[in-house]
């Protein structure tokens, strides 16, 4: 991969001599952020893990920069987990904290030109239900929703969600263009996870009423977006055009010569790189991605790794001091599932590590003499943080503990697929809440969608199910704060992962831009940038 990422650096430092390499640049230095037409132009760099453009089907890192961009919803977060209305005018909730009615905002209409109406909402919610995709688990709770108007919508849950409005953020509530998506064969039948074809015209088509609408995608190299000139709101952009550069350097020459706008792959390492460099701005942030090491519960496919004492051995041999060291100034040790800025969310000591008790566990669990095991690891980066780095660094660690942890590399998109099926042994893997709730953080228990991944499916731990449901359910936060880090302790030393370091984050741009801000949910809100 070293050499694959050399020859397109040298390739784009080519084209950008010839013709540039970017949107509206220049390789003088000066960035217009225009088009020829005198169009505004923003121009993204990034290296994203993007496989579908389907909002119901989304369930990747940089889904929803675009989702939102494309589409729109009830509720948005921005900068805290405090959802903001969207196209929810009011929100009612009844006593039993289980039915949430909404009156939606009139005249808004698609780019189809269809008005949007409490029909779409009810469809689109379904649909991702329906479907039994990566995102349809925010939909299980879901029990019924009722129309009474054209713009009055009903929800009834199962049971009380402290999460809800939050989720409503999340792409699972994206809401489509149900005539337009049953047109090109989508349903929100129950059948959907069968029937439903439209992804597949999702992925060149767009059918939001969001600020843009899709122009094309190639996955893996560009993407672009075009204005919506119906939209509701204002846009003060005519074009958005997010180019797939995965080689960090490349992304700072890049933005250094003015022919991106904005480089999201820079990382607190190379950071120095723009260190005083004109025309560019440096904004930094407490991330919340979590990078994690799974270890599969099926002995079957984990072998040793499914021993719980081989788990603990892990987490006990890791150097923590020296992942927060090459992670950067403000990267973060969570001490398992809940990652700092979520309500309870404890921290591990840097001096966490404990070689000698790591070894007394590994000979408890039978294999004093340790043992060989592959070692998934993908060609991606987590905040410009290489995932080979990193695990380079796991597999110095285990090794002194008798543990041969032999890397294997793959593209990121093979990785995630045998990932979400519950293949791996043993893999490292990163993880970016879905929306800005510690609700969504549960999902690493047993039964729920991680626990799956990692084979672990036994659910009678009953203290544990206890904290799960008063974190889901309690709308008292001094409650749900005791019980997210009584849940923390208790799942230290039992369960299939090691937390590694939750990522800092750093936001490069050139400074003729105003408005850019860096949102965990939906990274950067493109319509709110303007150049000038």
């Amino acid at each position: 991969m070293r050499k694959g990422k050399l020859l397109w650096s040298v390739i784009c430092l080519a084209m950008l001599t010839l013709a540039g390499c970017g949107g509206g640049g220049s390789t003088d230095g000066s960035n217009d952020g225009g088009s020829q037409d005198g169009d505004k132009t923003l121009v993204v760099g990034m290296a994203s893990d993007l496989k579908t453009l389907d909002p119901h089907h989304g369930y990747e890192v940089y889904g929803n920069m675009v989702y939102y961009a494309m589409y729109d919803y009830l509720y948005r977060t921005y900068e805290t987990s405090t959802p903001e209305p969207s196209l929810a005018e009011s929100h009612q909730l009844d006593d039993s904290q289980k039915v949430h009615t909404f009156k939606l905002k009139e005249g808004v209409k698609f780019s189809s030109g269809n008005d949007l109406t409490s029909k779409d909402v009810k469809f689109s919610v379904m649909r991702t239900k329906n479907l039994k995709s990566n995102t349809s688990h925010h939909t299980e709770n879901v029990e019924s929703i009722e129309t009474p108007d054209d713009y009055t919508v009903k929800f009834t849950l199962k049971e009380p969600d402290a999460a809800f409005l939050v989720k409503l953020a999340n792409n699972s509530f994206a809401i489509v263009d149900s005539e337009v998506v049953k047109e090109h064969g989508g349903t929100d039948a129950e059948d959907a996870s069968s029937k439903d074809t439209a992804e597949k015209w999702l992925n060149a088509n767009s059918a939001g009423s969001g600020a843009y609408v899709l122009d094309k995608w190639k996955q893996n190299e560009e993407l672009s977006l075009t204005k919506n000139d119906d939209y509701w709101g204002e846009v003060k952009n005519d074009k958005v055009i997010c180019k797939e550069i995965p080689d960090v350097n490349t992304q700072i020459q890049m933005l250094k010569q003015g022919d991106i706008d904005i480089a999201l792959g820079i990382s607190v390492d190379n950071v120095s790189q723009l260190k005083d460099q004109e025309g560019v701005k440096i904004k930094n942030y407490v991330g919340s991605t979590t990078t994690f090491l799974l270890m599969n519960q099926d002995e079957k496919i984990g072998g040793p790794m499914a021993n719980p004492k081989v788990q603990q051995a892990v987490r006990k041999a890791i150097n923590y001091k020296e992942l927060l060291e090459i992670s950067g100034d403000e990267a973060v040790l969570p001490l398992d599932i809940v990652p700092k800025g979520f309500i309870g969310g404890l921290e591990k000591d840097k001096n966490y590590q404990n070689i000698e008790e790591a070894k007394k566990l590994m000979e408890e669990a039978g294999y004093k003499d340790g043992f060989d095991v592959k070692f998934t690891v993908a060609n991606f980066d987590t905040e410009g943080m290489s995932w080979t780095t990193l695990g380079q660094k796991i597999k110095d660690d285990l090794e002194k503990i008798g543990i041969n942890a032999k890397i294997e590399t793959s593209e990121i998109g093979v990785v995630i697929d045998s990932y979400r099926e519950g293949k791996e042994a043993f893999l490292l893997m990163h993880w970016h809440p879905d929306y800005m709730d510690i609700n969504n953080q549960l999902v690493f228990l047993p039964g729920d969608t991680v626990g799956e991944r990692a084979k672990w499916t036994d659910t009678s731990n009953t203290k544990m199910a206890d904290l799960k449901q008063t974190i889901q359910t309690e709308s008292d936060e001094g409650k749900r704060k005791a019980a997210s880090e009584e849940l923390q302790k208790l799942l230290a030393d039992d369960m299939p992962y090691a937390f590694l370091v939750q990522h800092p984050k750093v936001l490069a741009y050139r400074d003729n831009l105003k408005g850019v801000d860096y949102f965990e949910v939906q990274k950067i809100n493109f319509q709110n940038v303007s150049i000038n």
